[in-house]
């Protein structure tokens, strides 16, 4: 395998609590409604947390601190669409939105309610993960997960190596 890739993914809420969706103009993942997210700078040391507080103001226009953030998920991936290997670090932001994010090169957003999730076309791993750990349970608990081959089309594959609080 060649490489491995850090990057975040960050779930907002407008003010009436619908989550803030991107549908992807790039691979991966194009045409599929995701989560806000990027990859670290690795070249400059960049952590989780700085990224996600940068990704936030670069592809929503929002100003956020560390304390906004809640780490929810550490994701693990093996060789995710033939790209290489990922290590997601997912965050829940708790400040919410006022209005919808102006489209972007990387894709047109949306807000949808809780019910509207289900039949959104997202990558499979992400729709479960959202919908069975992000927005289930314990608002403040953390899963470490891996997903192996095969996982990503079938999140039934995945191991949650650990679940704190």
């Amino acid at each position: 395998m060649s490489k491995y890739r850090i990057g975040v993914l960050l779930y907002f809420r407008s003010i009436d609590g619908r989550l803030l969706l991107i549908r992807r103009s790039k691979n991966p993942n194009r045409n599929l409604w995701c989560a806000v997210g990027g990859k670290l700078e690795m070249d400059t040391g960049e952590s989780p947390f700085e990224c996600a507080r940068r990704e936030a103001n670069e592809e929503v226009g929002m100003e956020i601190v560390d304390s906004n953030l809640s780490l929810r998920c550490i994701l693990s991936e093996v060789d995710y669409e033939s790209t290489g290997h990922w290590l997601m670090f997912v965050f829940d932001v708790s400040k919410p939105m006022e209005s919808l994010p102006e489209n972007i090169d990387e894709g047109e957003f949306g807000f949808f309610s809780r019910d509207e999730l289900p039949g959104l076309d997202m990558p499979p791993l992400d729709k479960f993960i959202l919908l069975e750990r992000i927005l289930k349970g314990n608002s403040k608990s953390l899963d470490s997960i891996h997903a192996g081959l095969g996982s990503t089309k079938n999140p039934a594959m995945i191991r949650f190596e650990e679940t704190i609080g």
